[in-house]
């Protein structure tokens, strides 16, 4: 039987990287137990990721451990969500007065995204360039705003510009960074710069990109064979779902200002679960149980059905995870992606998932933890 081909899936979501890096931590322990001591960076074949998914790709590549990678979202976030612009964005009135709704900077001083990554992303004593990764592959999706194409940064092709030109992996995560942030121009040429976005926009789950980059991998290496996909696991991980409804009569108000506000919130969780469901077709297409896909609700946001009843809206919407480990505790959890200062409660959310949650794997629906389990002794 062919080695299996094992995919991991870095959803987009800002500050919510922290509850995919609470998650990978559970992984990197199970690995510890189950394969020998294997690293995070040795398991999988391929690691693709989104926004902030490409933070905790380039930082596994770069071969940091979960809980590093937890520490950057937690000691360091502040110098990538600066306080200052966040309470500036919230403030429609200061908005406009700025002339737009207020981003990010990508480096200001010692702060910004662009130098806590330059600061991260360390591999062999240097900040790396995509090339520089020789194992796992790598792959990391940003929008190209002049071209109007999703750019697939892989480090298994040598012929792409980007391979050539020895970017930095630092400046091809910046490039990927989420919608809160401007354009990043990656130099193409002497004379072409290219400004990037979001990858999030085009794909905010990529393990359907990271299917079709394994099927069609360049393959360099003498002996080595593109897998089919019967030889594909993916384990894809996301950050967490977004649960707050919009009502008409709220919508309908509405003005660029307010859609600019709420647009990461509503449109970027339908392509990852777009992405879930023909990624599960697929693979039950062929009879594969390769596929574990770990996300849940952050807040409940809905009273039960009962019976001939319209759903109710609960007054104070509550994570049901944390509520499972403390029975009186209706906490809700932040479904910002901009906010720090919930870090800690974003990892217990994390926390409590993997401990009391269930998940679909080989069809059945089966602890977190078990399902972990299974999906790494089966590969």
């Amino acid at each position: 039987m062919s080695k299996t081909f094992k995919i991991l899936s870095l959803d987009g979501g800002g500050i919510r990287g922290v509850i995919s890096a609470t998650i990978l931590k559970k992984i990197e322990t199970t690995l510890k137990e189950k394969k020998n001591g294997q690293k995070l960076h040795e398991y999988f074949d391929l690691i693709a990721g989104t926004s902030t998914g490409s933070i905790l790709a380039a930082g596994i590549a770069c071969q940091m451990e979960a809980q590093q990678l937890i520490n950057v979202y937690k000691e360091q976030g502040k110098d990538i969500f600066l306080e200052s612009v966040r309470q500036q964005r919230k403030w429609r009135w200061l908005s406009q007065i700025l002339g737009g709704y207020v981003l990010y900077p990508h480096e200001r001083g010692e702060q910004g995204l662009a130098q806590v990554l330059k600061r991260n992303l360390i591999h062999q004593g240097k900040c790396p360039t995509i090339a520089d990764i020789k194992q796992p592959n790598l792959l990391i999706l940003a929008y190209d705003v002049l071209s109007r194409n999703t750019t697939w940064f892989a480090n298994d092709d040598d012929k792409e510009w980007y391979y050539k030109n020895k970017t930095e992996l630092w400046k091809i995560c910046t490039a990927s960074a989420p919608t809160f942030f401007p354009p990043y121009e990656l130099r193409r040429n002497s004379e072409e710069f290219l400004p990037h976005i979001d990858g999030g926009v085009a794909a905010n789950n990529p393990e359907l990109a990271a299917i079709a980059h394994a099927l069609s991998m360049q393959i360099n290496d003498q002996g080595k064979t593109r897998p089919k996909i019967e030889e594909i696991a993916v384990l894809s991980i996301g950050t967490g779902r977004t649960t707050r409804p919009y009502e008409y009569s709220e919508i309908k108000k509405w003005g660029l200002l307010d859609w600019a506000k709420n647009i990461p919130n509503i449109f970027l969780d339908p392509s990852a679960e777009n992405s879930n469901y023909i990624s599960r077709r697929i693979f039950n297409s062929i009879g594969s149980e390769n596929y574990l896909r770990l996300d849940f609700d952050l807040n409940e946001q809905f009273e039960p059905r009962q019976s001939g009843r319209p759903k109710k809206k609960l007054k104070k919407p509550y994570n049901k995870y944390v509520l499972k480990k403390d029975d009186k505790n209706y906490k809700c959890i932040t479904e910002e992606m901009d906010n720090p200062e919930k870090c800690q409660d974003l990892i217990e959310a994390a926390e409590c998932y993997l401990e009391y949650g269930e998940v679909a794997f080989k069809k059945q629906n089966i602890e977190v933890r078990s399902a972990i389990e299974q999906f790494i002794e089966s590969h």
